[in-house]
Order: C-alpha cells, then sequence, then structure tokens
C-alpha cells in the first residue's frame, strides 16, 4: 500500500477532496517519529509548517505509515462501531483518541470531521468539512498558550512569527473570510484571562483569543445542523 488510491482501493472509500490536495502538496508529512523529533525536525518543519503542526494537541497521521490504524476502525475490528458509521480516522491527540472523516455524514462532497474518544462511546461532530476543521483547529490553539501547547519556550515574537508562517502555507486551503479572521487575531498582544469550566471551576489562561470568542466565531462561521452534536458510535 503505497498511495491513498490503493488504500482507497483496499478499503472501498474515498478521500475528501482537500485531502487528497493535501496528501499531493506533501502537507502530511510532519517528518519521522521518534526521541530526536522536537531537536532534529520540529525546528526545520517551523519554517515551513506542515498540516496543523500548531494545532490544538493534535498530530497528523501519515496515511500509508497508518494504514493498519485506518484498517482497524473503517472495518470496525478494535472499537464496537455500528454497521451504519463508516470512519476514516487521519490524525490523533495526545491522549490516543482520534479524528476520523465521518464518511456516512457525506453531503455534496462535505465529509463532516468527528472526534472520535478512544475510552468512551460518544462521539462529537467538530466540523461540517475538513477546510473548516482546520479553521477550526487554527482558532481554538489561540486560546491557551502554554507550556502544553507546540509554542512552548517560544517569545511573543517567536509565538507570532511562526503562526505566520503556518498561516502562509495554509492559505490555500482556507477561505478569504477565514484568513481575515485569523489575520486580525495575530495583531493582538498575548494577554490574561479567566474562565469557568462547565462545573463552575475558574482558571487562568493566557492567549490571543478568550474560549467566549472561540465559541462565537465556531457558530457564526462553521454552523451547520450536525456542529458540535454527539452520538453514541455503538447504537
Amino acid at each position: 500500500m503505497n498511495t491513498l488510491q490503493d488504500l482507497e482501493k483496499e478499503f472501498n472509500f474515498t478521500y475528501p477532496a482537500l485531502y487528497r490536495q493535501l496528501y499531493d502538496d506533501k502537507m502530511l508529512d510532519w517528518g519521522a517519529d521518534g526521541d530526536g523529533w522536537y531537536k532534529n525536525i520540529f525546528p526545520t518543519l517551523k519554517e515551513n509548517p506542515p498540516l496543523l503542526l500548531f494545532g490544538n494537541d493534535i498530530e497528523i497521521w501519515d496515511p500509508i505509515v497508518y494504514r493498519d490504524g485506518i484498517r482497524e476502525i473503517i472495518n470496525h475490528e478494535i472499537y464496537d462501531i455500528s454497521p451504519k458509521y463508516r470512519m476514516v480516522p487521519f490524525a490523533k491527540n495526545g491522549a490516543g483518541d482520534l479524528y476520523v472523516f465521518q464518511l456516512d455524514m457525506d453531503v455534496n462532497g462535505d465529509v463532516p470531521v468527528t472526534f472520535f474518544p478512544h475510552d468512551e462511546t460518544e462521539a462529537e461532530v467538530l466540523a461540517k468539512n475538513l477546510q473548516d476543521f482546520i479553521f477550526r483547529q487554527l482558532l481554538e490553539s489561540l486560546t491557551e498558550i502554554d507550556e502544553y501547547s507546540m509554542f512552548d519556550g517560544d517569545s511573543e515574537d517567536d509565538i507570532k512569527k511562526n503562526l505566520h508562517n503556518q498561516l502562509n502555507t495554509h492559505r490555500k486551503y482556507l477561505t478569504s473570510s477565514q484568513i481575515e479572521i485569523l489575520e486580525d487575531i495575530y495583531q493582538r498582544d498575548i494577554f490574561e484571562y479567566s474562565y469557568k469550566t462547565p462545573g463552575g471551576r475558574e482558571f487562568e489562561a493566557e492567549g490571543l483569543l478568550t474560549f467566549d470568542e472561540l465559541e462565537t466565531l465556531i457558530n457564526q462561521e462553521l454552523g451547520f445542523e450536525k456542529l458540535n452534536t454527539k452520538f453514541d458510535y455503538t447504537e
């Protein structure tokens, strides 16, 4: 299995057109994983960031390398996924949860992106298509710029440089409106703010965007009927 077409043929599905374009543009290549990645590979990638290098706790899969992981989900080998759902993973977070293309929800070529947790059965639809998911990730990464983000150890000037470098490599995959919103936010200085969790606990954060602003932008710019809806993937 050496190409996307091979994977599609083997597992009988078709990737979204934008994902194919990203693959052809080598935007999915984060370099070989390993202990020396941060020291030897990350500094070079920062100059021309691949897909969502500075995203919100996300690691983009090389689809060829992770073929077995794709097979396990789409063939329902590991999780008790209902036969009515067709999911193809393309990324994961630090906890091992997956981001998947929700093929069974395709509407006129818009394939939603769903968050698929590895330790519970309730999945959540995050965006109506890959383009909107990329934009959402770029926004979410601006809410908490701390030691847990990919900006750890960088000065504010370096953070801004990294953000602009990332936007430069992502422009062709976003709408003009999305680009304008990001450019406007990047002009801000990093600031401190407080936020409350649904349980009522209050926390402090630093970023370029508050969680309230994030929610407003997501609803305004990415809204569709299934946005943020949750479902039990076993039923």
